[in-house]
């Protein structure tokens, strides 16, 4: 059941907190190649959130999108509007913070861009052992809640999620097909690995290099193959895994 948080009076948001599940989605303001809007990470992980919480009969209170998240790997690419890790860290932090104010016992950080993921991690690790705040935070990607079922149903693991790809395009044509550029998309070449120059990490180990992203075309895979079709079914498959996480926290 999906309540939205910015809509509640604050006597409101008090009375749901003690039976609710509080999710904070968590995205980003960036650069998705030349054929996808900037808004697509904010986009996708905002209709995964709300639809996911219609979908489950749990109690789940969803606060407005963290937009703005850990994108300075995107530069000099324009569109990428970014804020600094420990910008990002405090901003989480202090979200979470006010939700344990109002009431809330029980918050997911519900995470839909790449560079955010440590992150929220360490906001949701900061907000309980060093803060001392009451309650359990939750961290999660939707695409690693959903993996493994999307997986079986046929996407391949390195699409997922990929960036700007043929995972991202295809749910952005399920949500809003009008911001998908079809007209740049069917001119698209598949991505040259070799000229994206992204690193691999080795042997476990993540690795980083300055501007790895503004030497490539800005997505990591073929674009050009995603469908309406293929999207609303990963679509669909993430909305059934997330809602029972969110019915198991």
């Amino acid at each position: 059941m999906l309540t939205l948080f910015a809509e509640l009076t604050r006597d409101e948001a008090r009375e749901r907190a003690a039976d609710s599940l509080a999710v904070v989605p968590t995205a980003s303001i960036e650069q998705h190649g030349p054929h996808l809007a900037v808004v697509t990470d904010t986009l996708l992980v905002t209709a995964v959130a709300r639809r996911s919480a219609e979908a489950t009969e749990a109690s789940v209170v969803v606060t407005p999108t963290v937009c703005y998240g850990n994108s300075h790997h995107h530069r000099p690419h324009p569109g990428v509007l970014s804020l600094q890790s420990d910008v990002f860290l405090a901003t989480t932090r202090d979200v979470i913070e006010g939700l344990s104010l109002s009431g809330y016992r029980r918050i997911l950080l519900l995470n839909g861009h790449g560079g955010n993921t440590a992150a929220n991690q360490v906001s949701a690790q900061d907000a309980v052992n060093r803060y001392g705040l009451p309650g359990k935070v939750h961290a999660a990607a939707y695409w690693d809640v959903a993996r493994a079922a999307l997986v079986a149903g046929g996407l391949e693991n390195e699409r997922l999620p990929g960036h700007a790809g043929h995972f991202e395009t295809a749910m952005v044509m399920a949500v809003r097909p009008e911001l998908v550029r079809q007209e740049v998309l069917d001119d698209l070449a598949a991505v040259d690995r070799e000229r994206i120059g992204l690193p691999a990490g080795k042997r476990g180990t993540f690795a980083q290099q300055n501007r790895d992203w503004g030497i490539g075309p800005g997505y990591t895979d073929d674009p050009a193959s995603a469908t309406p079709e293929a999207g609303r079914r990963y679509l669909q498959t993430i909305i059934e895994e997330v809602s029972r996480l969110y019915a198991s926290l």
